[in-house]
């Protein structure tokens, strides 16, 4: 299962700042910048994909040093959960 974590650019330096040194760098490593506009809004920030244990260490890891991101790593796990239980 492949999860996709979006974080607003503010979100992602925050957490990457937080984060100890060596931990889940790699993670962060590929993370994808994005830019795009829905309706004249611009959304600039990043995509993490990774697999779902990658993803379950990421949260772990943020409810000690990032807790304001948690939610939207949840919900990445959950909505990769739900994708994957359709499509079965």
């Amino acid at each position: 299962m492949e999860i996709f974590i979006k974080l607003a650019s503010r979100e992602f330096e925050q957490l990457r700042s937080k984060l100890p040194t060596g931990s889940h760098t790699e993670i962060m490593d590929r993370a994808t910048r994005i830019e795009h506009s829905v309706d004249g809004v611009l959304f600039e920030g990043y995509t993490i994909s990774c697999g779902e244990r990658d993803a379950r260490k990421l949260l772990e890891t943020a409810a000690k040093y990032c807790p304001e991101v948690v939610s939207k790593i949840q919900e990445a796990i959950r909505l990769a959960e739900s994708d994957t239980r359709r499509r079965s």
